[in-house]
Protein backbone atom coordinates (compact mmCIF):
# COMPACT_ATOMS: atom_id res chain seq x y z
CA UNK A 1 0.00 0.00 0.00
CA UNK A 2 1.26 3.38 -1.42
CA UNK A 3 0.65 6.46 0.98
CA UNK A 4 0.94 10.31 0.05
CA UNK A 5 4.10 10.64 2.37
CA UNK A 6 5.44 7.92 0.61
CA UNK A 7 5.10 8.94 -3.09
CA UNK A 8 6.04 12.89 -1.76
CA UNK A 9 9.27 11.99 -0.02
CA UNK A 10 10.51 10.77 -3.31
CA UNK A 11 12.68 13.91 -4.88
CA UNK A 12 10.95 13.50 -8.90
CA UNK A 13 7.41 13.94 -7.42
CA UNK A 14 8.46 16.75 -4.75
CA UNK A 15 10.15 18.95 -7.62
CA UNK A 16 6.43 17.96 -9.77
CA UNK A 17 4.75 19.28 -5.99
CA UNK A 18 6.82 22.43 -6.02
CA UNK A 19 7.08 23.49 -9.31
CA UNK A 20 3.42 22.96 -10.00
CA UNK A 21 2.52 24.92 -6.38
CA UNK A 22 4.98 27.79 -7.65
CA UNK A 23 3.45 27.98 -11.07
CA UNK A 24 -0.05 28.35 -9.39
CA UNK A 25 0.93 31.16 -7.12
CA UNK A 26 3.30 32.96 -10.31
CA UNK A 27 -0.24 32.35 -12.11
CA UNK A 28 -2.70 33.44 -9.04
CA UNK A 29 -0.48 36.73 -8.79
CA UNK A 30 0.14 37.66 -12.82
CA UNK A 31 -3.94 37.03 -13.56
CA UNK A 32 -5.21 40.43 -12.21
CA UNK A 33 -2.18 42.18 -14.12
CA UNK A 34 -3.37 39.93 -17.44
CA UNK A 35 -3.12 42.84 -19.09
CA UNK A 36 0.06 44.65 -18.42
CA UNK A 37 1.66 41.30 -19.07
CA UNK A 38 0.19 40.75 -22.62
CA UNK A 39 1.27 44.63 -23.46
CA UNK A 40 4.84 44.59 -21.96
CA UNK A 41 5.99 40.61 -23.54
CA UNK A 42 4.52 42.23 -26.58
CA UNK A 43 6.49 45.27 -26.68
CA UNK A 44 9.62 45.62 -28.71
CA UNK A 45 10.87 48.38 -26.08
CA UNK A 46 11.24 46.30 -23.57
CA UNK A 47 14.69 43.94 -22.91
CA UNK A 48 13.91 40.74 -22.09
CA UNK A 49 15.72 41.24 -18.59
CA UNK A 50 13.34 44.47 -18.20
CA UNK A 51 10.51 41.75 -19.02
CA UNK A 52 11.66 39.07 -16.34
CA UNK A 53 11.52 41.60 -13.72
CA UNK A 54 8.59 42.83 -14.36
CA UNK A 55 7.09 39.10 -14.13
CA UNK A 56 9.12 38.64 -11.07
CA UNK A 57 8.10 42.56 -9.44
CA UNK A 58 4.50 41.03 -10.20
CA UNK A 59 4.88 38.40 -7.67
CA UNK A 60 4.63 41.02 -5.16
CA UNK A 61 1.18 41.91 -5.79
CA UNK A 62 0.39 38.61 -3.93
CA UNK A 63 1.16 40.87 -0.69
CA UNK A 64 -1.20 43.98 -1.90
CA UNK A 65 -3.76 42.39 -4.08
CA UNK A 66 -4.71 39.71 -1.75
CA UNK A 67 -6.13 39.73 1.96
CA UNK A 68 -4.37 37.61 4.51
CA UNK A 69 -6.75 35.00 4.14
CA UNK A 70 -6.98 35.10 -0.14
CA UNK A 71 -3.07 34.41 0.32
CA UNK A 72 -3.56 31.40 2.65
CA UNK A 73 -6.29 30.61 0.41
CA UNK A 74 -4.01 30.70 -2.89
CA UNK A 75 -0.97 28.79 -1.06
CA UNK A 76 -3.30 25.74 0.01
CA UNK A 77 -5.15 25.17 -3.58
CA UNK A 78 -1.54 25.49 -5.26
CA UNK A 79 -0.40 23.14 -2.89
CA UNK A 80 -2.68 20.71 -3.36
CA UNK A 81 -2.93 21.32 -6.96
CA UNK A 82 0.78 20.38 -7.12
CA UNK A 83 -0.07 17.00 -4.80
CA UNK A 84 -2.67 16.19 -7.45
CA UNK A 85 -0.24 16.60 -9.86
CA UNK A 86 2.67 14.16 -8.60
CA UNK A 87 -0.10 11.60 -7.72
CA UNK A 88 -1.36 11.85 -11.23
CA UNK A 89 1.99 11.34 -13.01
CA UNK A 90 2.81 8.65 -10.23
CA UNK A 91 -0.34 6.85 -11.22
CA UNK A 92 0.64 7.80 -15.12
CA UNK A 93 3.67 5.97 -14.70
CA UNK A 94 1.97 2.86 -13.25
CA UNK A 95 -0.91 2.61 -15.51
CA UNK A 96 -0.96 2.97 -19.62
CA UNK A 97 -4.76 4.69 -18.96
CA UNK A 98 -5.95 7.73 -17.88
CA UNK A 99 -9.07 7.63 -15.14
CA UNK A 100 -11.81 9.85 -14.85
CA UNK A 101 -9.66 11.62 -11.69
CA UNK A 102 -7.77 13.24 -14.30
CA UNK A 103 -11.26 15.06 -14.84
CA UNK A 104 -12.16 15.35 -10.78
CA UNK A 105 -8.93 17.40 -10.70
CA UNK A 106 -8.79 19.79 -13.36
CA UNK A 107 -12.35 20.23 -12.22
CA UNK A 108 -10.95 20.92 -8.92
CA UNK A 109 -8.72 23.23 -9.80
CA UNK A 110 -10.83 25.72 -12.48
CA UNK A 111 -13.07 25.88 -9.47
CA UNK A 112 -10.52 27.34 -7.31
CA UNK A 113 -9.39 29.24 -9.92
CA UNK A 114 -12.86 31.11 -9.94
CA UNK A 115 -11.89 32.79 -6.72
CA UNK A 116 -8.11 34.19 -7.50
CA UNK A 117 -8.26 38.09 -7.36
CA UNK A 118 -7.83 40.79 -5.42
CA UNK A 119 -9.59 42.10 -2.13
CA UNK A 120 -11.01 45.48 -3.91
CA UNK A 121 -12.53 43.61 -7.60
CA UNK A 122 -13.23 40.05 -6.75
CA UNK A 123 -12.80 37.20 -8.63
CA UNK A 124 -10.90 38.21 -11.85
CA UNK A 125 -12.09 34.34 -14.17
CA UNK A 126 -15.43 35.19 -12.72
CA UNK A 127 -15.87 38.60 -14.30
CA UNK A 128 -14.30 37.57 -17.60
CA UNK A 129 -16.96 34.88 -17.84
CA UNK A 130 -20.32 36.81 -16.71
CA UNK A 131 -18.93 40.25 -17.40
CA UNK A 132 -17.65 42.76 -14.69
CA UNK A 133 -21.01 44.51 -13.83
CA UNK A 134 -23.13 41.23 -13.30
CA UNK A 135 -19.99 39.17 -11.42
CA UNK A 136 -19.31 42.03 -8.45
CA UNK A 137 -22.89 41.94 -8.44
CA UNK A 138 -22.81 38.24 -7.92
CA UNK A 139 -19.76 38.33 -5.26
CA UNK A 140 -21.28 41.04 -3.15
CA UNK A 141 -23.92 39.07 -2.75
CA UNK A 142 -21.76 36.05 -1.38
CA UNK A 143 -20.71 36.16 2.36
CA UNK A 144 -17.36 35.81 2.13
CA UNK A 145 -17.18 37.95 -1.56
CA UNK A 146 -16.35 34.99 -4.14
CA UNK A 147 -13.72 33.04 -1.64
CA UNK A 148 -16.62 30.18 -1.91
CA UNK A 149 -15.23 29.13 -5.03
CA UNK A 150 -11.75 28.57 -3.35
CA UNK A 151 -13.58 26.68 -0.64
CA UNK A 152 -15.11 24.09 -3.17
CA UNK A 153 -12.14 24.11 -5.14
CA UNK A 154 -10.20 22.97 -2.15
CA UNK A 155 -12.53 20.18 -1.26
CA UNK A 156 -12.33 19.18 -4.72
CA UNK A 157 -8.81 18.98 -5.18
CA UNK A 158 -9.14 17.02 -1.76
CA UNK A 159 -11.51 14.16 -3.25
CA UNK A 160 -9.78 13.62 -6.35
CA UNK A 161 -6.36 13.44 -4.41
CA UNK A 162 -8.56 10.94 -1.81
CA UNK A 163 -9.54 9.30 -5.15
CA UNK A 164 -5.93 9.31 -6.86
CA UNK A 165 -4.69 7.56 -3.72
CA UNK A 166 -7.57 5.12 -3.85
CA UNK A 167 -7.00 3.96 -7.34
CA UNK A 168 -3.29 4.12 -6.74
CA UNK A 169 -3.80 0.92 -4.06
CA UNK A 170 -6.61 -0.53 -5.95
CA UNK A 171 -4.85 -3.56 -7.80
CA UNK A 172 -5.46 -3.47 -11.14
CA UNK A 173 -8.23 -6.37 -12.32
CA UNK A 174 -9.31 -7.11 -15.95
CA UNK A 175 -12.67 -8.23 -16.53
CA UNK A 176 -13.19 -10.08 -19.95
CA UNK A 177 -16.03 -11.69 -20.97
CA UNK A 178 -15.60 -15.12 -22.00
CA UNK A 179 -16.91 -16.20 -25.33
CA UNK A 180 -18.39 -19.59 -25.91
Amino acid sequence: MVSLSGILIRPKYMAVTVAVALVMIAFAAWLPNLHLITKTMTSGSMTLWQKTNLLAALIGSLETNFTPFSRILTVIIASLSGIQVSLMVFYLRQSVRIQKEMGVSLAGLATSLLGVGCASCGSVLLTSLIGFGSATALIGLLPFKGQEFSFIGVGILSMAIYYTLKEINQPFVCVAKKSK
